[in-house]
């Protein structure tokens, strides 16, 4: 069955949500839609995009210190789009 689980429910348009993995895993990832959202940027309200995304980490597995900076890494990398070439 593997240790990571990936479901994508991004794929019907751009609607928000929070999808809610109920799997069997250590690490789970459920990837929602993209919604706009206003934000304030340079004191500026601006309407920026937002991933919906959910990750599930099993704490039997991973303790939650550990856990808690794989998660904030990630987010770093997905707002800086690394990987992505233009």
């Amino acid at each position: 069955m593997g240790t990571v689980g990936v479901t994508s429910l991004g794929m019907f348009g751009k609607t928000g949500g929070w999808p809610i993995n109920i799997g069997f895993h250590s690490l789970e990832f459920a990837i929602g839609g993209i919604s706009e959202k206003p934000t304030v940027i340079d004191g500026k309200v601006e309407t920026r995009e937002y991933l919906n995304l959910t990750v599930m980490i099993d704490h039997d597995v991973v303790d939650g210190a550990p856990a808690a900076r794989f998660t904030a890494r990630l987010v770093e990398l997905v707002q800086e789009c690394f990987g992505l070439v233009e």
